[in-house]
């Protein structure tokens, strides 16, 4: 039997692989860093629209002009650079994940791994040591009590719910808190008495940049927790197959090509912020470790089983 076990636990911890999340980290943080400034400068536009407008009504223009400015720079410029970050994100954790649960890199997929140079360049520093302690147990130590084929499953299945929960969560109150944010101008400029021409100058075009974006994210957000949920249902089958006693080489294949799905949804999936993630952490965490443990007695029960049978 032991010869059956994996070393998920101690391969993840590995200088190499924690290079690899060091490497993503640092990749989506920097996507993170941009989107979040192109969302701090979309909110601060409306709010100087607001406050400022009425006592210099000669900014207005300025402000209409500089909102509308951001709208098309963030379409024709930031998006492209946001995507590469994505797409590089998306690497870094399917080359972690591969080398982890032992499967091979599909390059008719995911194409060439990321250079040498580059994972060096965002991995030479260590970050903050909370952090890499994270690091060192992303897949739940108990998956390492089964085989290999099984254990990788469980750590797909994490993946596949830890982020559709996250995505639920963040996605379904994004877009209300952006629409209250717009009332609250809204109201603060009836307040300061402006008229309906002048709400449209120093409110309305001045809001569309961060309205735009809330848009497209609440949309972005749902798109990817429909493809989520349509990948556990795949898991499932899968898992089916696996207590059902399926062997080992079928299970690992049909592994393997579920990967490829997760990868792609990873490199078209739109960002979440690293605080969303910290005011969710605590409960993903806990919700993650009881699910891991869960699945790793119904395998290890199915393993019994079918050794007595």
């Amino acid at each position: 039997m032991d010869s059956l076990r994996n070393n998920i636990p101690t391969q993840q911890a590995l200088d190499v692989n924690q290079g690899l999340l060091r490497a993503r980290h640092r990749n989506y943080r920097a996507a993170k860093v941009t989107q979040g400034l192109l969302v701090l400068v979309s909110i601060i536009l409306p709010v100087i629209g607001v406050w400022v407008g009425p006592q210099i009504p000669e900014i207005r223009p300025y402000l209409a002009l500089a909102s509308l400015i951001l709208l098309v720079m963030e379409t024709a410029l930031f998006d492209r650079i946001q995507k590469d970050r994505l797409k590089r994100g998306a690497k870094l954790q399917e080359q972690f994940d591969t080398d982890v649960f032992g499967l091979p890199w599909n390059r008719f997929v995911a194409g060439a791994q990321v250079e040498h140079e580059d994972v060096r360049r965002l991995s030479a520093k260590p970050l903050s040591k909370k952090r890499e302690a994270h690091f060192q147990a992303w897949y739940e130590v108990c998956v390492g009590r089964l085989p290999l084929h099984l254990a990788l499953m469980i750590g797909q299945r994490t993946n596949i719910s830890y982020d559709a929960r996250l995505r639920r969560r963040y996605g379904g109150w994004l877009l209300t808190l952006t629409l209250l944010f717009g009332v609250a101008l809204l109201y603060a400029g009836l307040y300061k008495g402006l008229q309906f021409p002048d709400l449209i100058m120093t409110l309305v075009v001045p809001f569309l940049p961060v309205l735009t974006w809330a848009l497209r994210e609440r949309m972005q957000q749902a798109n990817a927790a429909i493809s989520l949920t349509n990948l556990n249902g795949e898991w499932d089958k899968i898992w089916t197959k696996a207590l059902g006693g399926a062997d080992a080489s079928t299970l690992t294949a049909e592994s393997r090509a579920l990967q490829d799905a997760i990868y792609q949804h990873r490199e078209r999936s739109p960002l979440v912020f690293d605080w969303v993630y910290s005011i969710f952490r605590s409960a993903n965490e806990d919700e993650a470790h009881h699910a891991a443990e869960d699945l790793v007695r119904k395998a290890e029960k199915a393993l019994v089983g079918g050794a007595k049978a």
